[in-house]
């Protein structure tokens, strides 16, 4: 059976680009034609994949990457998969990247979300990482992930994935595989969002006498939400990941992260997740 891959993400701290990277190269060893577009970072080609992908007669098969945040998938993940073309033989396996804290409900959420497209999910992931903002730490929550079972972890998941498209229907996950957190659990991270952590996260101090407009922070955001005028300034859609602070080369961006480190290791206390790594398939 013949089909076509696709695989999107957004990667702030460079986690989730390494697990699509893994996918893809096991993928390409099986001689499947594969496409890659980080999302947030190439719009003109992402119009060009998504046309593609409504035109194309064949099966089609979208991997879709978020980190969570908040306990949940990225805004720019949900929307993109809100503007999916519709279409038959269309297939897709979300996976997320979480930093120990919780995987929350990132997958679930991105699991409905292909299902009102009509995107039948035939397996999906999470993937223990380093937590992004804990690179001042000298041992962050998920200190050396993902690691080298975590990268097999992810090959199986794409060999399984190839042997399950190539049959005439292929298996599906039930709508509630990925529904895993426990209802009282869940109940509490609904209350969570990305707005709602705007207001937790601490303020970034711009130090406009260190800044000397190089440009590294705009093309270090991966979201498209910052700009120089002629200091950086944050769009609404920001969505906290702190690269302008971590990759400025001047430190001319500044933020205290320590009460977000204990709350950080306070629910990855409380939730204790296992495994830390998991795939899920039809």
């Amino acid at each position: 059976m013949i089909y076509k891959t696709f695989i999107f993400y957004c990667s702030p701290a460079g986690t989730t680009q390494h697990v699509a990277e893994v996918i893809e190269q096991e993928l390409t060893g099986f001689g499947r034609q594969v496409t890659v577009c980080e999302l947030g970072k190439e719009p003109e080609k992402l119009s060009e994949i998504i046309r593609e992908i409504g035109e194309t007669k064949e099966r089609v098969c979208l991997f879709i990457g978020s980190p969570v945040y908040a306990s949940h998938a990225l805004p720019l993940i949900i929307d993109f998969i809100a503007d999916l073309p519709l279409r038959e033989q269309a297939f897709a396996v979300p996976f997320v990247t979480w930093g120990g804290a919780t995987s929350g409900l990132a997958l679930a959420e991105m699991g409905d979300a292909l299902k009102a497209r009509e995107y039948g999910v035939v397996g999906a992931a999470r993937v223990m990482a380093v937590h992004s903002l804990m690179w001042e730490l000298e041992n962050p929550v998920g200190k050396g992930h993902p690691d080298l079972a975590d990268d097999r972890l992810i090959k199986n998941l794409a060999a399984v994935i190839d042997r399950n498209l190539q049959q005439p229907e292929p298996l599906r996950l039930s709508s509630q595989e990925l529904h895993y957190q426990p209802e009282a659990v869940a109940v509490e991270m609904r209350k969570l969002n990305l707005k709602i952590a705007r207001g937790l996260l601490p303020q970034r101090l711009v130090n406009e006498d260190l800044c000397n407009e190089c440009g590294v922070c705009v093309d270090r955001c991966p979201v498209g939400a910052l700009a120089l005028k002629p200091y950086p300034v944050y769009a609404d859609h920001c969505i906290l990941c702190f690269n302008c602070m971590r990759w400025c080369p001047e430190n001319a961006i500044s933020a205290d992260l320590s009460a977000i480190h204990e709350r950080v290791l306070e629910r990855a206390e409380n939730y204790q997740e296992e495994p830390l790594s998991e795939m899920f398939t039809g």
